[in-house]
């Protein structure tokens, strides 16, 4: 006799449909899991049999054999043992419904029936609504993230044999079907720390705020003790809140992240990885690709502190996802799509000692130990850092001073105000920040405004930009046109853009 249900996989942050095939013959007793499983899905034979009989089912005592198809992808975790113990019950013909066909199902059991959670829920009830099933049992902890997208019934399951209930009688499931609590989504944006509690570097908090309201990347150099790690861990807190959409997108990912704790998450995140970490952990890998820190921070902020300290080969690694927003790991002829969209905040000193250019404290180096510590980080790295910024150590009045100070949330009005004028500027485009602005974009801003294209060939000749190079001055002087509401980039943007982007004055110069 034959059954199959569907479950999902997952692939990256996406899930593809798997169908869960039973066949029993007569034959001596057996229980085997054929398409590639993992040690998990094996070891859920006995979990399967224990949770049938504990739940007041017998087990057929015949010859059992499952597949979970496709049978060419790796299959990993304890997802599969709810759909294997409801076929094993419906092929056996213990269980009858009408609503098989029609659902799908996820979940891991208990020795005594009990439904544990599962990771990836929203990237599985994604897939789920896109093949038109109606209905979708989860485990009973899961169910509010599965509830926040549309168009599909979710069905909480405790355990083995009220889901079984809801199965055969058609009250039952209709009654149990889960409904999403009203303003589910509330502002978590609350931090223990401010922008106030910085005294001065008032070039430094302008550049950043410019920087958060465009989610541009940005360097700060300075000696040691000058605020630059004070300035990064504030940026977050000057930050729009994530929209809904946004909110999934980095749930989505950190569903997959062994620290994960199964709420939905509306608050952005802030990484900030030492300089001691592997290469698989920063970009993501693993046998069954898991994200790294790049993609743990997409929506938000990824600092690194003490740049120079970081590996080379880990500097290079950055190269494609600031490009290409993506990381793309791949394994057994599949590819694992990882999104990074973040905003880059690097703080970094000006040589060894970390007092070149200081005005209190004289450098040890010599000029060749300079260029030497500037060499190790490559011009396409730096090419891609649309903002640089100088963070002088603070004198002694500035840090006595009471003069008022802006808040974080006084900053973050502003930020907010640049996109709302941002959108109402762009609505129908699919650019949310002017950091993913495309070159098409660029090039009918150039086309409309004769100033700026007339002061493009100056600003290659003095400053000798790269491409790139002109296309984040463009990028960044378009932010602050948002900030002062002007539909316009006009020269005194192109002016301020230009001295976050031509070179600090260390090394060689």
């Amino acid at each position: 006799m034959f059954f199959s249900l569907d479950s999902f996989a997952l692939i990256g942050i996406g899930a593809i449909k798997v169908s869960v095939e039973v066949h029993i013959s007569n034959g001596l007793p057996s229980f085997t899991i054929v398409g590639l499983p993992d040690k998990a899905i094996n070891e859920s034979r006995q979990r399967v049999r224990a949770a049938i009989i504990n739940s007041g089912f017998k087990f057929p005592m015949k010859r059992i054999i499952i597949n979970l198809s496709p049978a060419n992808i790796r299959k990993e975790g304890a997802f599969y043992d709810l759909p294997i113990a409801i076929s094993i019950l419906a092929v056996s013909g213990q269980i009858e419904s009408n609503y098989f066909k029609q659902s799908c199902f996820i979940g891991e059991l208990s020795l005594d029936g009990m439904i544990n959670s599962v990771r990836g829920i929203i990237s599985m009830t994604e897939r789920a609504v896109l093949i038109r099933k109606k209905y979708f049992f989860v485990p009973d902890s899961n169910s509010f993230q599965a509830s926040i997208l549309k168009n599909i019934n979710i069905i909480p399951c405790r355990n083995l044999k009220e889901i079984l209930g809801f199965l055969s009688d058609k009250k039952k499931l209709f009654k149990n079907i889960y409904r999403t609590p009203n303003n589910f989504f509330n502002d978590n944006n609350h931090y223990d720390i401010d922008m106030s509690d910085i005294k001065g570097q008032l070039k430094a908090k302008r550049a950043l705020e410019i920087a958060v309201s465009g989610m541009h990347n940005i360097m700060m150099v300075g000696p040691p003790g000058s605020g630059k790690t004070m300035l990064a861990n504030r940026a977050i807190t000057i930050m729009p809140d994530l929209s809904l959409e946004e909110s999934i997108e980095v749930t989505k990912i950190y569903s997959l992240y062994k620290e994960y704790n199964g709420e939905l998450i509306n608050k952005r995140p802030f990484r900030n990885p030492h300089h001691t970490i592997s290469r698989n952990s920063f970009v993501g890998g693993g046998i069954i690709p898991k994200p790294g820190e790049i993609s743990l921070s997409h929506r938000g902020v990824l600092f690194l502190d003490e740049f120079s300290q970081f590996p080379n080969n880990i500097i290079e690694d950055l190269r494609q996802p600031l490009e290409n927003k993506k990381v793309t790991i791949s394994r057994n002829n599949i590819s694992n799509y990882f999104p990074c969209n973040f905003m880059l905040i690097i703080a970094i000193n000006p040589c060894y000692c970390g007092f070149y250019g200081d005005e209190r404290k004289e450098c040890i180096c010599s000029i060749r130990e300079v260029r030497k510590f500037w060499k190790k980080l490559s011009g396409p790295i730096l090419d891609r850092i649309d903002m640089r910024v100088y963070v002088p150590r603070l004198k002694k009045d500035d840090f006595f001073k009471d003069d008022s100070i802006e808040k974080s949330s006084e900053i973050r009005k502003k930020v907010r105000k640049c996109i709302n004028f941002r959108n109402r500027q762009f609505r129908g485009r699919k650019n949310q920040y002017n950091s993913e602005i495309n070159i098409n974009l660029i090039n009918s801003w150039l086309k409309e405004n004769r100033k700026v294209r007339e002061l493009l060939p100056k600003m290659l000749e003095r400053y000798n930009l790269t491409a790139r190079g002109i296309v984040s001055v463009l990028k960044v002087s378009r932010t602050i046109a948002d900030l002062d509401s002007c539909e316009n980039i006009q020269i005194p943007h192109i002016m301020e853009a230009l001295q976050y982007r031509t070179k600090i004055n260390i090394g060689d110069e």
